[in-house]
């Protein structure tokens, strides 16, 4: 199933690649932590499963579609609203002002413009793209020939989110509450490096790819990751701990010689059927751990010093 909105890093065009890592783990439950357009989750065939995002817009349009009323009034809103980079303009202005955020609208109204600003953004770069129709098909305009398209998709996408559980937690609060269930694997997609600014949330930063790192190795759950390949991430996802999978794949807003840049993502995977799930050194010898010391500041360098969690596996605590 084609993804519902264009979304900057989205993964419909190799999601059932990722299902098949997905599946392989055993679980019988998909979290999707950074849910975006829930591309993966669309296509990945679990009948039990999350979908989180911190976006309250993204939450809020997947909320208002999975209720039959409001999916309705929402299908009448969009139908009559014309293709404008005026309208888009006059969205963008408000949703600057409001620090990122449709938040200042009623809930159908502010579903309707996080789908209109989305399909009409450059790239899916919903923080910062601007208004983008593209003019060298014969056949028509892409972007309004996908609009209405996408329409006519509403009510089968809105039945699968009905059967949804619908979250609106941060990265830390979902690994927490989700990460010890031994049934469920994770579907984590964050913010790639160097790329973080690029959507509505742009607070993720270094400290939170360390931290994030330092949560998956702990938790119980089976995990399946991706990123691009990077020397932080080599770091942070040994492949002596964590299993390492390449896939080509097209990235829509780059460019090569013509056409669309091909990428190489990594797929990172913990747990599940036949591999070993990740244990700390000292479950693996018969010496009990040893207590952490006293409190004199955050475990690994650069984490806020708000954050508790227990002290870092060695490959992590190296890391500045």
């Amino acid at each position: 199933m084609i993804s519902l909105i264009p979304y900057i890093g989205g993964k419909h065009r190799i999601a059932k690649q990722i299902a098949l890592h997905l599946h392989a783990t055993g679980a019988d439950t998909l979290v999707d932590v950074f849910g975006g357009s829930a591309a993966v989750l669309l296509n990945s065939g679990f009948k039990k499963r999350v979908y989180n995002d911190i976006s309250g817009d993204l939450v809020c349009l997947f909320r208002t579609l999975a209720d039959p009323t409001l999916r309705v009034q929402l299908f009448r809103r969009l139908r009559w609203m014309p293709p404008s980079r005026q309208i888009y303009d006059e969205f963008s202005r408000d949703y600057l002002k409001n620090c990122f955020s449709f938040s200042y609208l009623p809930k159908v109204e502010r579903a309707a413009a996080t789908f209109y600003r989305h399909h009409y953004c450059f790239g899916g770069k919903s923080r910062c793209g601007g208004f983008q129709v593209s003019l060298g098909d014969r056949q028509g305009i892409k972007e309004i020939t996908r609009y209405r398209n996408t329409l006519r998709r509403l009510s089968s996408v809105g039945d699968f989110f009905s059967n949804t559980l619908i979250e609106h937690l941060n990265f830390q609060q979902c690994v927490s509450m989700y990460g010890k269930k031994v049934n469920c694997v994770l579907f984590i997609d964050p913010p790639y490096v160097g790329t973080e600014g690029y959507y509505s949330y742009s607070g993720f930063c270094r400290a939170d790819h360390i931290f994030l790192a330092h949560q998956l190795a702990d938790c119980p759950a089976s995990v399946v990751c991706t990123y691009y390949d990077n020397p932080l991430i080599r770091d942070l996802y040994p492949e002596n701990l964590w299993r390492w999978e390449r896939i080509v794949a097209t990235k829509n807003s780059q460019f090569r010689n013509g056409n669309k840049a091909k990428m190489l993502e990594c797929i990172l995977i913990k747990g599940g059927i036949g591999c070993n799930r990740l244990v700390p050194e000292h479950k693996q010898r018969d010496d009990p751990p040893q207590p952490n010391p006293p409190s004199s500041g955050p475990i690994l360098p650069g984490l806020r010093s708000s954050w508790h969690c227990p002290a870092a596996p060695r490959h992590l605590s190296r890391l500045g």
